[in-house]
């Protein structure tokens, strides 16, 4: 599916459309997760494709997930992300990750699962739902010089748009480690609530862990987002 079919159905993203084209980021979306594998492991090699989103763990179709792939003008991977609707039953989000957040563990990185720990917020605890998971998000440091642009605020609002369009969540979350959202990446991409200490993944063999923040947001919130206008946003 190329971006021209996602923005002609959402006009008030336009916009994103625009500015993707003036950045020559070249957008493809898909829902054959073996091609995202492939597309991963011959464009970002050090970081394999996140386990939520793994072909062979999960039955993945275009009724349930999408994945989003940013190429520079000569071919260089330079963004992803992906999102795939969690079902969470009648339970809360809270409820859910308490016996299951083990599902969703930081890539590539070696992990003490029984010591590791998941605290349910108040959001979690209220949460439910149709709900979709949003990860995998990345944009290079060097390819297209997309860093530092306000790539990630338009780039995840394309996400966000794709999947109240096709997959119509009552809410969108997602996990953002400490340091990443002490730097305000939250903000950036557009999650309007956070709640911090959420998860901490024990390191194997150390004596520190990686402490994560959960971010989200509501359908409400999705389209309040997506109309305000990108310009101030991108340099």
């Amino acid at each position: 599916m190329s971006i021209h079919d996602v923005f002609l159905r959402w006009p008030l993203l336009s916009e994103a459309a625009t500015i993707l084209l003036e950045q020559k980021m070249i957008v493809t979306i898909g829902h054959d997760f073996n091609e995202y594998n492939r597309i991963v492991t011959a464009g970002r090699p050090h970081q394999q494709v996140s386990l939520p989103f793994r072909a062979e763990l999960h039955n993945l179709s275009k009724s349930n997930a999408f994945w989003v792939c940013g190429h520079t003008a000569e071919g260089q991977l330079a963004h992803t992300q992906a999102v795939r609707l969690v079902d969470v039953g009648d339970q809360s989000l809270g409820g859910y990750l308490r016996r299951s957040f083990r599902d969703f563990p930081p890539a590539g990185v070696p992990l003490d699962m029984a010591a590791s720990r998941y605290r349910a917020g108040p959001g979690a605890r209220r949460i439910k739902g149709r709900l979709c998971y949003h990860g995998e998000m990345w944009i290079d440091e060097e390819a297209g010089n997309y860093r530092g642009r306000g790539m990630s605020s338009v780039l995840s609002r394309l996400g966000f748009a794709i999947a109240l369009r096709d997959l119509n969540p009552d809410f969108i979350f997602a996990f953002m480690v400490r340091s990443v959202a002490f730097k305000g990446l939250a903000e950036r991409a557009g999650f309007m609530h956070t709640e911090p200490a959420s998860l901490s993944w024990k390191l194997r063999d150390k004596d520190r862990a990686i402490e994560a923040f959960t971010a989200y947001l509501s359908r409400e919130d999705l389209r309040y987002l997506l109309r305000l206008p990108l310009e101030d946003l991108v340099c």
